[in-house]
């Protein structure tokens, strides 16, 4: 499984939520780019990137964002409030790896499909944000009626192959992970390629979603808070 240490950006700065919830969130006093550094030493080879400011259309944190993938070797997986094929275009003629599709994969479905075909499942992520198994859009304050696993299926027969699984109710709550529900879409979606969010407080956490063949997993809070150590979570060995 994918280790990814994640940094969540408002004005420029490290920020964790509670559950989504912007009231709640707490600022670190940790510059960005050298906290993407410090995790290239340790030995991640990605990070994941998400513009809290542009998911609710108040800015943008994109001049971090290029400044990471520039300044480091790191690939880059990015999202909020992708919304057109400019902004797509414009991560990644510099260079940004993968693209995280949210609300607009939800709301627009015909678009989102195009872009697939023509950008390729490599470069763009769908995220399936998920708040009672119920999708939730718009930076996470509003949830849709549509259940996960019709999401999922819909978007694997458009040919996404990759999907940002969160649990809103378990974000940034260290708390541990759902696993009920990632065993649920790795029994249902074996040939997707699921990436887990939310709720990771510890090595063992981690350990779990391996043996269920998770592809990869998101890790943020559990780093800012010192949950788990940078030498916990790259220095080990990956099970056969």
């Amino acid at each position: 499984m994918i280790r990814i240490p994640a940094i969540d950006l408002i004005n420029g700065r490290c920020v964790r939520l509670t559950k989504g919830e912007f009231d709640k969130k707490k600022i670190y006093d940790l510059d960005p780019l050298e906290t993407a550094k410090k995790y290239e030493a340790y030995g991640a080879k990605r990070i994941h990137i998400v513009d809290l400011d542009a998911a609710r259309n108040v800015g943008t944190n994109r001049d971090v964002i290029f400044s990471i993938r520039k300044e480091t070797n790191l690939e880059v997986q990015t999202g909020g409030g992708i919304l057109t094929v400019d902004q797509i275009k414009l991560f990644l003629d510099e260079g940004v790896s993968s693209l995280i599709l949210g609300s607009i994969a939800q709301k627009e479905r015909e678009k989102v499909r195009k872009w697939i075909s023509d950008f390729g499942s490599e470069q763009l992520i769908i995220g399936a944000d998920v708040r009672n198994d119920r999708i939730a859009v718009d930076g996470w304050l509003n949830t849709s009626e549509e259940n996960i696993t019709d999401f999922v299926n819909y978007y694997l027969s458009a040919g996404a192959t990759t999907f940002l699984c969160t649990d809103i109710q378990k974000d940034g709550m260290l708390q541990g992970t759902s696993n009920t529900l990632y065993k649920n879409l790795i029994s249902k979606f074996p040939k997707a390629q699921l990436i887990a969010s939310g709720g990771v407080s510890s090595i063992e956490d981690l350990e779990l979603l391996e043996d269920m063949q998770m592809y990869a997993c998101v890790i943020g809070k559990a780093l800012f808070e010192y949950r788990i150590s940078l030498d916990q979570l790259f220095n080990y060995k990956e099970k056969k």
